[in-house]
């Protein structure tokens, strides 16, 4: 794999959005000339915030995609990576903080679970902060105690199948496409897509706007309240 350390932004940098919550990250986006078109967030009814209480994460994207099912995938003709480990060497070429990102591709609707606490602790300890999955997870408990934060399709018990098929290859959750290196910020409300170039600028365009939207808020709640000035406020010059 080649060398993904070149031409992205370092880590401090990237930890500097956690100050941040991730609809504050859609509006400094905004605000940096990214039309709401082509703002990139998961789909709330595909994948929802597991542990709200953990708080925010950011971290660049390990990809893979896996297999679920009650019935094993090789009698579908699928081919898996069987051996325990060997699919996961590529998490550690991509930069941390890092957040796996797992398209479940087999019966991701179904009740076959494609990680829980023991899985947790092993990607906790390969720097990765958080999973995304369009499948069900377990053990939220366990989860929540080592601070693995998931955005999953929900949970469930599990029990069947998990087959990892393929690393490092492009997937497609919740409506977004993820390649691995692609940075991510989530919180209890979801997750987004942050495009690199505009992560060393994205602080100060999130500071701005929160210094907007709180001179509206110091406008409604002061007896100088109008429909007009809140108007103006809102279109005043950008600070």
């Amino acid at each position: 794999m080649a060398d993904m350390t070149v031409g992205i932004p370092d880590r401090e940098a990237v930890e500097a959005l956690l100050a941040f919550s991730t609809p504050s990250v859609l509006n400094g986006l905004k605000r940096l000339g990214k039309h709401p078109s082509e703002l990139e967030s998961l789909d709330r009814n595909v994948v929802r915030c597991i542990s709200p209480g953990l708080g925010r994460r950011v971290g660049f994207a390990a990809t893979r995609k896996v297999w679920t099912g009650r019935d094993n995938p090789e009698s579908s003709g699928l081919t898996a990576l069987d051996i325990p480990g060997a699919h996961d060497d590529h998490i550690l070429a991509v930069p941390g903080p890092r957040i796996l990102v797992a398209e479940n591709v087999g019966d991701w609707r179904g009740r076959v679970c494609i990680w829980g606490e023991v899985a947790a602790n092993l990607y906790k300890a390969l720097d990765c902060t958080a999973g995304i999955t369009n499948g069900p997870v377990r053990d939220i408990d366990e989860m929540q105690e080592v601070g693995f934060q998931t955005y999953a399709g929900g949970v469930d018990v599990g029990g069947g199948f998990v087959k990892v098929l393929e690393t490092g290859q492009p997937v497609e959750i919740g409506g977004v496409a993820v390649a691995t290196g692609d940075l991510l910020h989530g919180d209890g409300h979801g997750v987004v897509k942050v495009p690199l170039e505009l992560v060393e600028a994205l602080p100060d365009a999130i500071r701005g706007h929160e210094a907007k939207e709180r001179n509206v808020i110091d406008l409604c709640r002061s007896s100088a309240f109008s429909l007009p000035g809140y108007a103006a406020a809102w279109t005043a010059r950008s600070y």
